[in-house]
Parts: structure tokens; C-alpha cells; sequence
């Protein structure tokens, strides 16, 4: 063979996994300036890649091909070693702390989400229920995982082609040559995916091969450092430089995509350049963080998710603690069981280490599936929380197939009898409000029909600024064109969270993706200005007007938003002996929906829109409280539960009838 793969130990790894390790915690734990922290998951691709390719391109060039099935054997029981024990010991832990803590919904759900992890499928597991970057990922306690099943995926793949590459043509160039063409089909597939179904691209493997396909490339092309010290130095300053610009100035964007390229490019070039005596990346406490940047990427996010379960809001002190916790877990993890359970493992004969780790995994996914079964197992927890618990759960939705464009559904949906007398659209709180509406039908002959996309404002020419597959332009004009053949004298009722399209989230742990819109009309913006606060505010008068050209239109002022999520903080709270109470001021309220409030009373002005206030029904004196008579009125932070949303039942029925009450109205059954 006239090149020789690189081998043997490398300190400048450990320190760009440090880096890694270290910009994905502070980016998760909301660390100031480390909004692009999350690419610290694509220099651990790169780094497998570049390990894994070497390991097997040696192997190949020692005779492994003439013995594959003990090749694979190896191969795949050393990957076991190294990442079954500590991810397991992880989930095991989980499991008995979710016991004492966990709902019961919780529970089944962290059940199913330890059987993937410790399975490699939670990538697609997740891939179909979550996104990375949804306020619902800080509720997903192995959400991390999917990086593990991406990698174990790749390593299940990785021998089996380049050894298949290798028995038709046994030489380094065919190898390079596969593993190009497959880079670049990845990439190509990346970088197409990412502008049409980023949540694709982000979680699933033939989109991410790609980077650690680039680390293989490494192996093969650089089996030797250059010689040029100033070109090693360039090299690494380069490509640190790239991580950090990735780091410190990519924020919440579309991911991946062409922007990849930059740290994917920083890890090629500190890899290429092979300074193991560097200060940059062989610094003592980079080392102590690199060998234990395992076990530290395990345990950091289980307390990312505690805090947000269990915090009260921004806490440095708890943050710090939690940074602290990572620490003290990785290294005991690392001490414990990345170092003294795999020696043992690595004595024992193959059949008999095999046999450890899969009953070790099976004492994972049988309590997990045994959970999952058996709904939780509500019984271990204190009447009182799992009841408020439950509230989470009073969202059912009595048409679930209703979301317009979705399910084949190209109708809406209707409720009641055959005499159409009122549209509602909006988004989901549209749909958390539909069972209310129906109640408030004034007969039974009477229908509401409901077009719905959750999402997605009453706003024409509406684009997503983080989503393109979002299209909630081409829904607005799908009612549009239906309020064509619709009678003039049916109603048309706007349901929507309005000011979360204007300002922002206001949950505690999203109010950064406030500052920049998700939404635009003509033109993306890049902060709250002015201009867009302009276009908005004309948008949601426009279009309120051009449906009033033909239908009544009542607009219903948004619903207090309560910041924290309401059955799940106040089961939490119960569970550890806590009293809680939860209530959104009448000040907070009116600043935050000022300019909604605004542009509803201008299109009253302008094309007679009639304004239904559901504050004298969910609120007393200066405050609007989520509890109301021991239950939660909300299911989540800001959708009303069936309890809640049944105060303004009599609201609704003003539509039909012109009376006001004064003073918050009793609930109607629903």
C-alpha cells in the first residue's frame, strides 16, 4: 500500500471535543452569546467520521476483508463499549428519578423516548414528534440522544461500504472515491431538504452523513500533518477561528444548511493541521472536559429539561448549579462507568461482553416499554398532582382531523346541524375555542365551521422567516377563495394568538426568540423595527377588512398568556410539597397586546368589526389567575383547557344574541 492511515492517539481530538462539548452545553443551558453553541454536535460528526474511517481503513489494509463477519463483530461490540454503558446507566437513573417526579404522561413518554435512545432510533423517533429547536424540545428529557442513534446509524453503514468498496477494488483511491461521491449526494440532499423540510435534514441521517463523511475524507487524504509548522498553526487558528464564528454568530436559524459548512470546515482544518502540543486544544483543563465530553453531553441535558420543569423562571444561581451538576456527573460517569464497567467488558470473551450489554439494555427497554404500557403507572403519585396533571390532557380536540391542508382535508370541518351560521378561522387557540363556540350555538340546526391552521396568523401573504415548508400564505388564500361561495349573512369569527406573531414568545425559557420576527409579508426582518411593526399592524386591518367586504367579522381580543406552563408547573410543584400560584397581571397584559388591541379597534373604525373581550370572563380586578376554583383553566401556557375555555361560552353567545355580562361569567359544561 503506498499510504498508510494515520493512528494512534490524538490530544488535539480531545481538546476540539472539549470545545464541542462545552459550546452545546452553554448554548443549551442559554448561556449568553453562545446562540450557535448547537454546532457543537456537528464537530462531534466530523470527529466521529474522521475516528471511525481511520479505524476501519486500517483494518482494511491489515486483511480485515478476509475475515468480515469477525471484522464486523469486532467492530460493532468496540462501538457497544464505548457508548452503551454510560447512555445506559443515564436512562436507567432517569427512570428511577422519573418515578418519584415524572407525570404519568411524562412518564410513558420518557418510557418510549429510553427505548429508542438506548435502540438508535430516537432521531426518528424524534424526527416525528418534536424539533430540535420548539419550545417543546425543553420538555423531552433524551431529546439529545438523536445525535447518538445519527452516529450509530452511521457506524452500522460506514464498515459494510467500505468494505464492499474495498473487495471490488482494494485500494485507499476506491475508498476516497466512495466515500466523495456519497458526501457530496449527502450534501446535495442537505442543502435541498433543509429549504424545503429542515426538521428532515436536521434529524435523519442521509442528510448529516455528509459531515461525518467529511472527517473520513480527512483520514484518508491527511495520513500525515503538513510539514510547514506555519501551515499547521494557519491551519488550526483557521479552523478555530470558523467553529468560534459559527459559535458566537449563528443564532436560531434553518439547520442544517449551507451554513454548516463553516464549523464542518473549522473541524476539517484543526484535524488537518494534527498540533497535538497546543495550547488552543491541548490545554490540561481541555483535556479534563474532552475525556469526559461523553458523559458531561449525557447528563447536561436531563438538568437543561429539570429547570425548566422544575425552575421559576431565569435563575442564575440555578443555571450555575446546573453547569456545576454537569461537571460533577460527567466526571463520576467517566470515573465510574466510561472507565472501570468497560475494563471488565474488555476482559470478557466476545459472546460473554456482548451478552453484559445486551441485558444491560434490555433492563432499560423492558421497564420502558412496561411504563408505556401501562400509562404511566398514575397510581405512584399524590391524587392531587396527577388531577392537576391530567389538566394537560383537557385538550382534546373534538375534531382532530380538522386542520385545514392537513389529514386530505380540503373542507374544514363543521359542527352542528346543516344551517351554516358561523366561520371561525384562526389557529390553534382557534381550534382550543371550537368546542366553546359549539356550546354557543343557538340551536341545533345552527353549524360553525371551523378552518384552522395551527401556526399560522389570520394574515394574508403570511411566510415563515424559520420554517419554509410552512405555508400559511397558501391556507389564507385557500379561505379567501372559499369565503367566495359562502352566503354574506354567515358571521365569520377570528380566533388567534395575534401578539405571538407581533411579539415574540413570552414563555420564560423563549423570550430570546423574540427578537427576531417569524413571520414577513414582502420582506424577511431582522429585528422588531418599526417598519415591521407598520406592516403587521396594516396586515391585520387589511385583512380583517377584506373579509368584512362581504361577512360580518368579530375579532376576539387574545387570551392572557401565562408564561410557564400551568397543569405541568403546578403538578411539579405538588409533587415536591410546593405551593404554587400562577396569574398574569392586567398591566402585563395590556403591554404586550397593545398593538393588537390597537389594529382590532382601527378595523372596528374602518370596515365595523364587532370586538368579543374575553378579559371580564377570565379575569378579576388587576390580574387573570390560571386557576380557578382548584382547576387549571389553561392545558399548556396560553391555550385554554375544555374548563377554561368554557367561561367564554356566554361571549360567544353574544354573537347571537347582543348582551354583555359584567364580571367573569360561571362555566359552561362542555
Amino acid at each position: 500500500m503506498k499510504k498508510t492511515v494515520q493512528q494512534g492517539f490524538r490530544a488535539d481530538i480531545n481538546g476540539l471535543r472539549a470545545w464541542a462539548v462545552l459550546a452545546v452545553i452553554l448554548f443549551h443551558f442559554r448561556i449568553a452569546g453562545f446562540d450557535g453553541g448547537y454546532v457543537g454536535v456537528d464537530i462531534f460528526f466530523v470527529i466521529s467520521g474522521f475516528l471511525m474511517t481511520g479505524i476501519i481503513a486500517r483494518a482494511l489494509q491489515g486483511g480485515a476483508a478476509d475475515a468480515p463477519l469477525r471484522f464486523f463483530w469486532g467492530f460493532f461490540l468496540a462501538r457497544a463499549k464505548r457508548i452503551w454503558p454510560a447512555l445506559i446507566v443515564m436512562c436507567a437513573a432517569m427512570l428511577v428519578a422519573g418515578w418519584f417526579v415524572m407525570s404519568a404522561e411524562e412518564f410513558v413518554s420518557y418510557g418510549e423516548q429510553a427505548r429508542s435512545a438506548v435502540l438508535f432510533f430516537s432521531n426518528m423517533k424524534f424526527w416525528r414528534e418534536a424539533g430540535y429547536f420548539t419550545a417543546h424540545a425543553h420538555g423531552i428529557w433524551l431529546l439529545h440522544t438523536w445525535s447518538l442513534s445519527v452516529e450509530w446509524q452511521f457506524y452500522m453503514l460506514l464498515p459494510v461500504a467500505m468494505l464492499a468498496t474495498w473487495k471490488i477494488r482494494p485500494s485507499p483511491g476506491a475508498l476516497l472515491a466512495l466515500l466523495a461521491a456519497v458526501g457530496l449526494l449527502s450534501l446535495g440532499l442537505c442543502l435541498y431538504m433543509s429549504a424545503t423540510k429542515p426538521g428532515t435534514a436536521f434529524f435523519l441521517l442521509p442528510f448529516r452523513a455528509w459531515e461525518m463523511i467529511a472527517g473520513g475524507l480527512v483520514a484518508l487524504l491527511a495520513a500525515r500533518p503538513p510539514q510547514s509548522a506555519a501551515l499547521r498553526h494557519g491551519l488550526e487558528l483557521g479552523g478555530l477561528a470558523l467553529i468560534a464564528y459559527a459559535v458566537l454568530a449563528f443564532g436560531h436559524l434553518v439547520w442544517p444548511s449551507w451554513r454548516a459548512l463553516v464549523p464542518v470546515l473549522g473541524t476539517v482544518m484543526v484535524l488537518v493541521a494534527a498540533k497535538e502540543n497546543s495550547i488552543l486544544t491541548n490545554w490540561t483543563p481541555l483535556r479534563w472536559i474532552g475525556e469526559r465530553s461523553y458523559s458531561m453531553y449525557l447528563w447536561h441535558w436531563p438538568l437543561v429539561v429539570a429547570i425548566h420543569y422544575y425552575g421559576d423562571g431565569p435563575n442564575p444561581a440555578l443555571v450555575a448549579t446546573c453547569l456545576a451538576l454537569t461537571c460533577v456527573l460527567g466526571h463520576l460517569s467517566y470515573e465510574l462507568v466510561e472507565t472501570r464497567m468497560r475494563r471488565p467488558l474488555e476482559t470478557l470473551p466476545r459472546g460473554a461482553g456482548a451478552a453484559a450489554l445486551a441485558a444491560a439494555c434490555l433492563a432499560v427497554v423492558l421497564p420502558g416499554t412496561l411504563i408505556a404500557s401501562m400509562g404511566g403507572l398514575p397510581a405512584r403519585l399524590p391524587a392531587a398532582a396527577h388531577q392537576m396533571f391530567l389538566t394537560s390532557m383537557d385538550k382534546r380536540d373534538s375534531l382532530p382531523d380538522c386542520q385545514v391542508l392537513k389529514h386530505g382535508n380540503d373542507s374544514g370541518c363543521a359542527v352542528g346541524g346543516s344551517k351554516l351560521g358561523l366561520i371561525v378561522i384562526g389557529d390553534s387557540h382557534a381550534s382550543a375555542l371550537f368546542d366553546a363556540v359549539q356550546s354557543a350555538l343557538p340551536d341545533r340546526d345552527t353549524q360553525a365551521l371551523r378552518w384552522s391552521m395551527s401556526g399560522c396568523p389570520s394574515l394574508l401573504n403570511t411566510h415563515s422567516g424559520i420554517d419554509p415548508s410552512f405555508h400559511c400564505d397558501q391556507f389564507m388564500a385557500w379561505v379567501m377563495r372559499r369565503f367566495e361561495s359562502v352566503p354574506a349573512s354567515v358571521p365569520v369569527l377570528i380566533i388567534n394568538r395575534s401578539s405571538l406573531y407581533t411579539e415574540g414568545p413570552n414563555e420564560r425559557d423563549e423570550e430570546d426568540e423574540a427578537r427576531v420576527p417569524n413571520i414577513y409579508f414582502t420582506k424577511p426582518y431582522t429585528s422588531r423595527s418599526p417598519e415591521f411593526y407598520r406592516e403587521v399592524r396594516q396586515n391585520m386591518i387589511d385583512t380583517t377588512c377584506a373579509i368584512a367586504r362581504h361577512h360580518q367579522v368579530y375579532l376576539m381580543r387574545p387570551i392572557p398568556e401565562m408564561r410557564i406552563d400551568v397543569p405541568g408547573t403546578l403538578g411539579h410543584a405538588m409533587v415536591l410539597g410546593q405551593a404554587r400560584t400562577i396569574s398574569m397581571p392586567m398591566g402585563e397584559y395590556a403591554k404586550r397586546h397593545a398593538l393588537v388591541w390597537e389594529a382590532q379597534d382601527a378595523a372596528r373604525r374602518q370596515c365595523g368589526a364587532i370586538i368579543l373581550d374575553p378579559l371580564p370572563y377570565l379575569c378579576a380586578g388587576d390580574h387573570c389567575d390560571a386557576v380557578v376554583k382548584n382547576r387549571a383553566m389553561y392545558f399548556d401556557d396560553d391555550h385554554l383547557s375544555r374548563y377554561g375555555a368554557g367561561f367564554l361560552t356566554p361571549m360567544f353567545s353574544t354573537m347571537f344574541r347582543n348582551q354583555l355580562p359584567a364580571g367573569r361569567a360561571a362555566p359552561v359544561p362542555l
